[in-house]
Formats: structure tokens, sequence, C-alpha cells
């Protein structure tokens, strides 16, 4: 703003200056012209002084000679009379007269001489002849016999030379006087013009005058309103800055203060009299301003910007922003130094939260993931001959979190992750790595130490947790991997992860609760699990899997009620190889959908083969828990009933508990869908998951199928039959029917039918078979030899 006040100033100082030109010019113009016009003032007032001297020179040359003519003109007139009465009388008037011509003639002899007159100046050349006829006139009067009549002539020849004179004279007079007339017109028309170019000079300095006053108040006026702006503005710019929360502050090339606003006065506790003309350090602040000050008045250049702390009014050390630049004026001269300062300890400490909490579990607030992989990755560069690698699995959490819900099992994983970090010490590193995985890194000296801590942790999360009113029981398992000899510098992260996980994996194929540490042998059975899992891909499509069938007998009629479809796998080098063994590769190998398309497709072509030969056999099929809930699944169901046109109510699926670990809203909803085609539903294992009434009274079970750990203990542990007895009264309270598995001796199936089960299958009653041995078992009285009767 103050520039545009400077230069609204020039420009009217310019504007000032071009019409002083033009008045200065037109001034000039002016006085030149008033200058000429009074020169020829003074030379028409020299003509008429000139042109009235002449004229009165002539008029007396003229009286003069007229004088003298009359004179003569008188002589003539005594001489005429003498001559007529010659008396004494008339000679005395001759005399008279010749005297007084005589007088005549001399006067104009001494003016012709003293005045500069041309008629004069001739008749003084006739005045010698005109003398001598003076002096014959006189001899001719004088003589005694004097004859006047002969002195007449001699008067009447001295009159002419005064007439011709006279006449001369008066047309010289009038030359002159027509020549003086226009010599006087001519300046009088020059004195004119110049009186008119004075007037034109003058009244275009006047307008100019008018307009130069006018555009000069003009000018004046938008200077004033320029500074009245350029004020207005300052004073805005001042609340401006003052209101702006950076600290500004300018400096002179003395690095003293020479502005400051309100947010630097406000965070120092100093006030603008405090500071200007003070050096930083002078106002006991920070030396750091000083010294950027001083490097830009020395070099130049803008010092970069940088975060400083630096304490406000009460001592507190603020994080601040800080960018110092120099300013020049318009001569390139480093004129001010800028300095701005803006608090970003607010901001920081956001970034410090956000970076926090994108690298710590917002829940347990240990380091999540992405940091202990961090970390992990730094302390194999920096120290790998002290490091153990502890995975912590917690066993069974999915059924606490869907038994008493998601805000009980987040107390649990808080829980953990207490109880953990006491064990572990601050040189040590807890994280969770995400779900109900934890890790732990150590520095361990020896595997020993490793296998010490974590036979620590397994023990310590084996003892159950009080939540509240709720005593939980979970457990672990853990994997643990360290550095071997001669592996230092040469193991990735992703190395020592896997390790651990291996660990993990085969821990908990051991069971619950346990630890195992990474072992070379861990690896190559990993491997040998990855080749088999590829011999099964290829085995599926070679057609080395097939189906046998187990029966599945009725109490209460004593005949076969369906058979269970149970999946085999002949290795054409290995042999049988057990379900329980590659059914897990198949769903990790992401096989689960194929296989149970197989399995589905297999089965419902045995039980339309079988209706066609009369027997009516409902089959079951076990459909793997990775595919409850999906939409593929339950089409896969609806086409293979639709290819092989099987009745819905022949197939029936067998799902377990572990299928509602998860999103069991999903399961439901699947389950559902089977019910509405008419397709039963099973539920297999009962007893072996979590068994949450609250679920099982929301799922559409047609059948309730007793685990084989319960009907082993029937003929020796009375809590088994009390367990069975339950189920039963639970399965007929719900509607459904009761299937007792494993069934081995004939106490068991004894017990069991007086528990009121419904069905019963077993190696005690049939092996899984082959599909064409299953007719064998139409009917049970043909094979005395089971003993299903009393």
């Amino acid at each position: 703003m103050g520039q545009r006040m400077e230069d609204v100033r020039t420009r009217a100082r310019r504007i000032w200056r071009r019409h002083m030109s033009w008045r200065r010019a037109l001034l000039a113009a002016g006085l030149t012209a008033g200058i000429a016009a009074g020169g020829l003032g003074l030379g028409l007032n020299g003509a008429v002084w000139h042109f009235q001297t002449e004229g009165e020179q002539s008029r007396f040359g003229l009286w003069v000679i007229m004088q003298a003519r009359v004179e003569a003109e008188r002589m003539t007139t005594a001489l005429t009379r003498a001559s007529l009465q010659d008396t004494p009388q008339a000679r005395e008037e001759l005399a008279l007269r010749l005297e007084l011509l005589w007088g005549r003639i001399q006067q104009l002899s001494g003016d012709a001489t003293q005045r500069d007159l041309t008629g004069l100046q001739r008749l003084q050349e006739a005045l010698p002849s005109m003398r001598r006829l003076m002096l014959e006139i006189e001899d001719g009067l004088n003589a005694p016999d004097g004859d006047l009549a002969r002195i007449l002539p001699l008067v009447r020849a001295l009159e002419q030379p005064l007439q011709d004179t006279a006449t001369e004279i008066n047309g010289l007079r009038q030359d002159h006087a027509r020549e003086e007339l226009l010599g006087i017109a001519a300046r009088l028309r020059l004195l004119i013009l110049g009186f008119f170019l004075v007037l034109a000079c003058a009244s275009a300095l006047v307008v100019m005058l008018a307009l130069s006053g006018r555009r000069a108040r003009q000018a004046q006026h938008a200077a004033e309103t320029a500074e009245a702006e350029a004020r207005q503005a300052s004073g805005t710019l001042r609340t401006l800055v003052d209101g702006v929360p950076a600290m500004i502050s300018t400096f002179d090339t003395n690095r003293r203060f020479t502005f400051t606003n309100h947010a630097l006065q406000e965070f120092c506790g100093r006030t603008e009299a405090q500071l200007l003309g003070r050096r930083p350090d002078e106002a006991g602040l920070s030396h750091d301003i000083d010294a950027d000050v001083a490097q830009v008045l020395m070099t130049g250049r803008p010092v970069a910007p940088l975060e400083r702390e630096a304490p406000d009014r009460y001592g507190h050390l603020r994080c601040i922003l800080t960018t110092t630049v120099p300013l020049f004026d318009e001569n390139g001269r480093l004129r001010e130094v800028l300095r701005t300062g803006l608090d970003v300890t607010q901001r920081r400490q956001a970034e410090q939260r956000a970076r926090h909490l994108s690298e710590h579990d917002a829940l347990t607030d240990l380091p999540n993931r992405m940091l202990f992989n961090q970390e992990l990755s730094r302390r194999l560069r920096q120290e790998p001959c002290s490091l153990a690698l502890h995975l912590v699995d917690l066993d069974g959490f999915r059924q606490v979190n869907d038994t008493h819900g998601q805000a009980m099992g987040d107390t649990m994983l808080m829980a953990v992750a207490r109880r953990l970090a006491g064990l572990v010490r601050p040189q040590d590193m807890l994280a969770r790595l995400g779900g109900d995985e934890f890790a732990v890194l150590q520095r361990a000296g020896t595997e020993g130490e490793g296998l010490l801590l974590a036979s620590r942790i397994i023990q310590s999360l084996a003892q159950p947790f009080q939540l509240g009113d709720l005593s939980i029981r979970s457990g672990a398992s853990l994997g643990l991997a360290t550095l071997r000899d001669g592996e230092s510098g040469t193991v990735t992260p992703e190395t020592m992860m896997a390790r651990a996980d291996l660990a993990l994996t085969t821990a908990r194929r051991a069971g619950r609760g346990r630890y195992m540490a990474f072992s070379p042998e861990m690896e190559g059975q990993a491997m040998e699990r990855r080749q088999l899992q590829a011999e099964l891909v290829a085995g599926l499509g070679a057609g080395q899997l097939h189906l046998v069938y187990q029966p599945k007998f009725g109490l209460h009629d004593q005949r076969i009620a369906g058979v269970e479809a149970l999946l085999r796998w002949n290795h054409p080098v290995r042999g049988p190889v057990s379900p329980a063994e590659f059914i897990p590769l198949a769903e990790d190998a992401g096989l689960a959908l194929p296989m149970a398309g197989f399995v589905l497709r297999s089965a419902a072509a045995q039980a339309v083969a079988w209706r066609a030969q009369g027997m009516e056999l409902p089959v079951a099929v076990n459909l793997s828990g990775e595919l409850i809930g999906l939409d593929d699944a339950l089409e896969l169901v609806r086409s293979v009933l639709a290819e092989t046109g099987l009745p819905a109510h022949l197939l029936e699926v067998e799902v377990t508990e572990s299928t509602f670990i998860g999103d069991s809203e999903a399961a439901r909803q699947m389950l559902l869908a089977l019910r509405e085609m008419g397709v039963r539903v099973a539920l297999d294992d009962f007893g072996t998951g979590f068994s949450s009434l609250a679920y099982l009274q929301k799922l559409p079970i047609d059948v309730l199928k007793v685990d084989r750990s319960f009907v082993r203990d029937l003929e020796t542990s009375p809590a088994s039959a009390r367990i069975v007895d339950t189920v039963v009264r639970l399965a007929h309270g719900l509607g459904a029917r009761v299937v007792a598995e494993g069934v081995e001796t004939t106490g068991q199936l004894a017990a069991l039918r007086k528990l009121g089960c419904d069905m019963v299958q077993g190696f005690l009653l049939a092996r899984p078979q082959p599909a064409e041995a299953i007719p064998a078992h139409m009917r049970i009285e043909q094979h005395e030899s089971l003993p299903l009767s009393a």
C-alpha cells in the first residue's frame, strides 16, 4: 500500500511538471508576444511622433512660405497702387513692404538651414536668385526715376519660387503622410496581431492554468485519497498481521527489530516498545533468531524452514516453524530481513499421535505389525546374534469372542497384552500383529533364553482370566525362531517370520497350550506338506480321489436310515492318505470349493443310482466350514441338484460347530437357504465346539450328531451318559433327530438306545465301504451278526 501511495505521488508530480512545462511555454510565448507588442507599440508611438513632428515642420515651412507670399502679394498690391499714384505715402508703404518682404526672405533662409525640410531646402537653392531679385527691386525703388511698372515683374518673379515651393511641400507632405499612415497601419496591424497573440497566449495560459489547477486538484485529491487508503490499508494490514497466528517481525541491517506483530509479542511476553530498536538477544529472546538474521545478512539468501524449540512467555518449550528471508529495495540492496514463526506444537503432537496410531494397535496400544517388522529389520542388521522371535496365538479366542461378544473379546485381548507385558523386559518388544496373534522380539543370547521365555508365556496364558464376573480360560500356542550359528547378517525378516510361523503351526498341530522352537526339520516337513499339496491338486484332476459310504442305522426300526459320504485318497505311490491329513491341505490350497463340487456330484449321482434300484437312501455330505456363508457354495448345491435330478430331501449337508465361529449370521442365512431348497442340515461333532444354546435355537438344524468322544465313555462315565442324555433331550426339544457316531461296542449301543438316540453309526455296525456294498445293508435282519436287538 505504501508503494501504491508513492506511485500516486510520483504520478501527481509528473502531471504537475508536465503542466508546469506547458505553463512555462505559454508564459514564455506570452511574454515574447507582449514584448513584441510593446516594441510595436513603441515603434507606432515613434512613428506617430515622427509624423506629428514632420507635419508640424511642414506646416511651419508652409506658414513661412505663405507669409513670404503674402508679403510678396502685398508688395505687388502696393506697387500697383504706387504705379497708379506715385505719392510719398505710396513710396513709404513700398519701402515698408520691401523691408517686410526682405525679412521674410531672410527668415526663409534661416529656417531652411535649421530645419530638415525638403521644400525649404529646395527654396534655399533659389534664395540667391531671390536675393538678387530683391536687390534689383530695392535698387529700382531707391532710384529717383525708378519705374514701378518694371519692378512689378520682379516681384512676380519673386513669388514664383515661393509658390512652387509651397506646391512641392504640399505634395511631399501628402506623400509623406500617406507613407507614414501606411507604416502606422502596418505597425498597427502587427500591434493588433501581437495583441491578439498575447490575448490568445493569455487565454491559453488561463485555460491551462485552470486545467492544471483542476488536474492538480484532482492529483492532490487522488494523493490525499491514496494516502487515506494507504493509512486505512496500513491499519487493516496491521490488524491482519496482528490477527494471524504466525509470529512476524522485521530487522534492519544491524539486526535490530523494526516491526513485531501481536502474536510475537504475546508469545515472548514483550511489548512492541520493548522490542523495537533492540536485537533479539538484547530483548532476552532465543539466540537462534539473531543467528538466522545474521546468516541472511551475510549471505543474502533465505534460511530454509526449520522447526526449533523455543520457550514461550511461561517458559514452556514450544515447537516453532521458522522462516527467515531477505527483503531488497528497488536497487537490489538488502534493506531488511523478514522472519516468521508458526507455533506447530499441536501439529507436531498430532503428527506424533497419528504416527503412533499408524504404528500401534488401537486396542492394546502395543506396536502393530508394521512397527514390529521395522524393528525386526533393524535388529537383524544391528544385533543379529542376540535375537529370538516369539509368535503367540490364543487358543479358542474365537469361541470367547462369539460366546461372550466382541466387547468381552476386546477386554480379554487387553488382559492378555497386560499379562505379556509383565513377562518381557524393557529391551524386548511386545506387539499385537492382529486378531489374537501377538509377537515378542527378545534379546536372547542363546536359544535356551528364548525357550525359557516361551515356557513362561505359555504357563502365564494358561491361567484363567478374570474378566468382570467371568473367569475364562484360553491358553495359547507359541512358535519360536532364533538365529542359528553362521546365519548372522544373512537372514531376512521374512525368513524369521516364516520360521516362527512354521513353529507356531507345528505347535498347534501338536495340541493346545504348547510351544515349539523352529528346527530345520520343520522346513522339511513344510516342504513335504507343500509337495503333498501339489500332488493332491494333481490327484483331484487325475481321479485319484473317491467316495466311500458309512451306513447310519435307525434304532427304532432297525433299518438303514442313510449313509455318510466320506472322501478317500489312494495315492499311487504313498498309498491311502488320511482325510485328516489331506483335507486341511486342500483347504490351504484353495481346493475347498472344487473338492466340495466333486463330493457333492459323486454322492448325488450315487444316490440317484440307488434310487433307480429302488433304494431311497439319504446321503450326507460334509461341507467345509470355509464354504459356509458363501454364495458360491449355495449355488453349487443348487446346481448339483439340478444336474443330477436328486430330490433335495435325499441330500443332507453336515457342518461343524466351528462353522459359526466368525460370521455366524452369514452361516445361518445359508443354512436357511438350504432348508428352503429342501436339503436337510446336520450339526456334526456336537459338544466339541462352544455349543452355545443361544445360537443353536436360531439354527435350522434337522440332525444333531453326538461326537464319538462322548460315546466312547458311555459305559464307564456317568457324566458322558448325562451329557448324551442332555443332547438327546435338547435335540428332540428343537425338533431334530440325534445320530451317535463312533459306536464300537454293544454296551455303547444299548446305552444309546436307552437314552433315546434315533440313529447310530460306527465300526460295530458297518465300516465305510464302496457304494456297491451298501444294498446288502438295506435290511438289518439280513445281517444277524449286527447286535441291534435287545
